[in-house]
């Protein structure tokens, strides 16, 4: 069995999936399919009866691509809070909320397609906004 540490985890452990491989620094190990071994450890947690820890709040956090201030903004707190937690154990609210985005992240399209746009918008500063007028109504222009 191989302790699998790399996704921050401290107790992760994969029966087969990986190989090792001699290096010139040691045994290395290369994992098969690191998307879905992600995905099912994220399964794991979210099903699991246990209170999240702090490092599980910032694995499934990662595992959806949002930032501590965007998941702050989902959950209204501030980023520091989401911090706090990923060092102490998120609420038990908090936990709840968590556990309910990242299911829909990896189980309904509509959800993770939020999830990815919300992710998408901590890569992009908007420093400002255009607008145009249609016959539809008001929508965002792109500026010239």
């Amino acid at each position: 069995m191989h302790r699998y540490t790399s996704c921050g985890l401290p107790n992760i452990y994969l029966k087969n999936g990986y190989k090792e491989y001699d290096t010139p620094y040691g045994k290395g190990v290369a994992i098969e399919d690191v998307p879905g071994l992600h995905k099912a450890i994220a399964l794991a947690i979210i099903e699991s009866p246990s209170k999240l820890t702090g490092a599980e709040m910032k694995f499934l956090r990662k595992e959806m691509n949002l930032s501590q201030k965007r998941l702050g903004q989902l959950l209204a707190v501030e980023d520091q809070t989401v911090a706090n937690w990923e060092k102490r154990g998120p609420s038990s609210m908090a936990d709840r909320f968590i556990r309910i985005v990242a299911m829909g992240h990896y189980e309904d399209d509509e959800v993770k397609g939020l999830i990815e746009k919300l992710a998408e918008m901590d890569r992009k500063e908007h420093e400002s906004f255009c607008f145009e007028e249609s016959d539809h109504g008001w929508k965002e222009a792109i500026a010239a």
